[in-house]
C-alpha cells in the first residue's frame, strides 16, 4: 500500500481515480465484513439476475475474520474479489472498489442484500432515460415482506429539536414535525429526494467523476446522505424508483443497537453537520442530541433500578451516546484519517 498523508478537516477525502477502460454496463461493488454465506447470496443474485446486461462484480472484504474472502473466490472465480490493506469502513471500502470499477454505471450494494429479477435492466433503462437523476435508489423489502423506508430527508437541527419535545414516533412523521423518512410521500411512486438509504445506490459513472466517491473521514453512518448532499450541489437529482425491488436482510454486520452502533450512528450524524453545515451548526446539533439523552435519563434510571441496578443493552447504549455527546461538546469529531491505497498496490 502507498504511502499518504492524513486526511484532515481542511482536506478533500473523496478523490477517486477512476479506470479509463469502460468495457461493462454495471459494476456492482460490494464490501463485506464478516457476513460471508449473506456476501455469497448476494452475488449469487447478482449473476442470476443481470439479465442481458455486461455487469462485473467487485467484493471488498474489509478484513473479516470468517473467511470471507476466500470462500467468495472459491465459489464465485470469475469475479473480482480485493482484499482491504485495513478495515476502513464503508465509504473506505466502496472506494477501493469504485477505483477499480469498468462499468457505465456503479451499484454499491450492501452485502446483505438480494437482487430481483428484471432490477439492474430497469436501473440502466431509467437511467439512460432520465439523464439528469445522478443516484437512484429501490424499494427495499424485508424477509417478512414489509417496506423498508428508503427515502431520507438530510438531517437538520429541526428535527432533533422535535425528536427533544415530541415523544411521538408518529408526531414526528409529520410533515410538520421532521418527516426524516418522507411517511407522507408515496412510496408507490418515483419520488425526488434529498438522499436514499446506502444499501442500494445505483450511481451513474459521471457522477462519481464529477464529485467524488464516499467521505473516507466517515467510518460507518452518514456517509451517504452526505454523498447525496455533495450531487445534488452539483445539479444531479437524488431519485428514489419503487419499479426496482430488491431483498434487504437488514444490518447484519450491526444487527442490534450496541454501545458502538450507537456512538458510531451519533458520530455520523455530527460529521454530517459539520461537512455540510460547518463546525457551528455541528455543534448546535451535538447541544441537542446530547439535551434528548438527558431528558431521558430518569427513564434509564429507573429502568436500571428494576432490572437490580443494572442497565440493560438499550439503556447502555444509550449511556455510551451520552458520554460521547458531552465529550463531543468540547471537542467536536473530525473523522477518521484513513487514505485509500493507490488502485495499482491493491491486492486482489
Amino acid at each position: 500500500m502507498a504511502s499518504a498523508a492524513p486526511v484532515t478537516i481542511g482536506q478533500s477525502s473523496t478523490k477517486i481515480r477512476l479506470r479509463d477502460d469502460v468495457t461493462t454496463d454495471v459494476s456492482v461493488v460490494i464490501v463485506s465484513y464478516n457476513t460471508c454465506e449473506m456476501t455469497k447470496a448476494c452475488v449469487a443474485s447478482v449473476i442470476k439476475h443481470k439479465g442481458d446486461l455486461v455487469v462485473e462484480i467487485i467484493a471488498v472484504d474489509n478484513q473479516s475474520s470468517d473467511g470471507s474472502a476466500a470462500a467468495l473466490r472459491d465459489a464465485f472465480p470469475d469475479i473480482t474479489v480485493i482484499d482491504s490493506p485495513a478495515n476502513g469502513g464503508f465509504a473506505y471500502g466502496n472506494g477501493i472498489g469504485f477505483e477499480q470499477a469498468r462499468g457505465r454505471f456503479v451499484l454499491l450494494l450492501n452485502p446483505d442484500t438480494q437482487i430481483y429479477p428484471g432490477g439492474l435492466e430497469a436501473c440502466v433503462e431509467y437511467m439512460d432515460a432520465n439523464p439528469k437523476t445522478g443516484i437512484m435508489g429501490p424499494r427495499v423489502l424485508l424477509e417478512d415482506g414489509t417496506q423498508q423506508s428508503s427515502m431520507m430527508r438530510f438531517l437538520g437541527l429541526t428535527q432533533f429539536f422535535f425528536i427533544i419535545f415530541l415523544p411521538s414516533l408518529w408526531l414526528r412523521n409529520t410533515s410538520w414535525f421532521g418527516d426524516l423518512r418522507y411517511a407522507r410521500l408515496s412510496r408507490d411512486e418515483v419520488n425526488a429526494v434529498d438522499a436514499v438509504s446506502g444499501c442500494f445506490m445505483f450511481a451513474r459513472r459521471k457522477v462519481i467523476q464529477d464529485v467524488g466517491g464516499l467521505d473516507t473521514r466517515f467510518f460507518m453512518y452518514g456517509e451517504e446522505a452526505e454523498w447525496c448532499s455533495r450531487v445534488r450541489r452539483a445539479g444531479w437529482d437524488i431519485v428514489y424508483n419503487p419499479a426496482i425491488e430488491i431483498l434487504h436482510h437488514g444490518a447484519a454486520s450491526t444487527a442490534h443497537m450496541s454501545e458502538w452502533k450507537a456512538v458510531e450512528m451519533t458520530r455520523g450524524h455530527i460529521l454530517f453537520l459539520r461537512f455540510t453545515r460547518g463546525p457551528f451548526v455541528a455543534w448546535l446539533g451535538t447541544l441537542l442530541m446530547a439535551l434528548r439523552d438527558l431528558v431521558r435519563a430518569p427513564f434509564h434510571i429507573l429502568l436500571a433500578i428494576t432490572k437490580g441496578f443494572r442497565l440493560p443493552q438499550n439503556s447502555k447504549a444509550w449511556w455510551a451516546r451520552l458520554r460521547f455527546e458531552l465529550g463531543a461538546l468540547f471537542k467536536l469529531p473530525k473523522g477518521q484519517t484513513v487514505v485509500l491505497p493507490h488502485p495499482d498496490k491493491v491486492r486482489k
